[in-house]
């Protein structure tokens, strides 16, 4: 059970670095502007803008942090469980840009926002009748199987 909460906390952390960091990585470039020519020095001078702009630069620490929570969350946990958890940032972000950068959010945005959340609803579940099915009945004892002719040394 105390493995189970850890790599839901680790899971959390994944959502939440990866939302923040996209939203601050979106509030940075907005300040940044467009590229204006595509000559060397306006890309140099684009570059230095872009990476010396603070929200760019958390918004980068950020995803930076993601990564290696996910790498753990991988290391722990199966591809096919941690990627539609993850997806929960769909919907965070979703939430996210409208509440916080204003961004205009259309019904069929919401609509596959939704259908998203019924996704990791069911992935959800999936995982945690997987783990009551594994575990096995007695689990406290150690069953060593006997063929004939040997006796059990343990």
């Amino acid at each position: 059970m105390r493995a189970e909460v850890k790599n839901y906390g680790v899971l959390g952390l994944v959502v939440v670095l990866q939302v923040a960091g996209n939203i601050f990585l979106s509030r940075g470039m907005r300040r940044v502007g467009s590229l204006s020519g595509v000559s060397v020095a306006s890309l140099y001078a684009y570059g230095i803008k872009t990476a010396t702009n603070p929200w760019v630069m958390l918004g980068f620490v950020l995803l930076l942090a993601f990564f290696a929570l996910y790498l753990t969350a991988l290391s722990r946990l199966d591809l096919s469980y941690v990627l539609p958890m993850t997806a929960s940032t769909y919907v965070l972000t979703a939430l996210s840009a409208w509440f916080l950068l204003g961004e205009s959010v259309s019904p069929t945005r919401w609509i596959g926002t939704l259908a998203v959340t019924i996704g990791i609803v069911l992935v959800t579940d999936s995982e945690r009748r997987k783990s009551r099915e594994s575990k096995p009945v007695n689990e406290g004892l150690r069953m060593v199987p006997l063929t004939s002719g040997e006796e059990n040394s343990n």
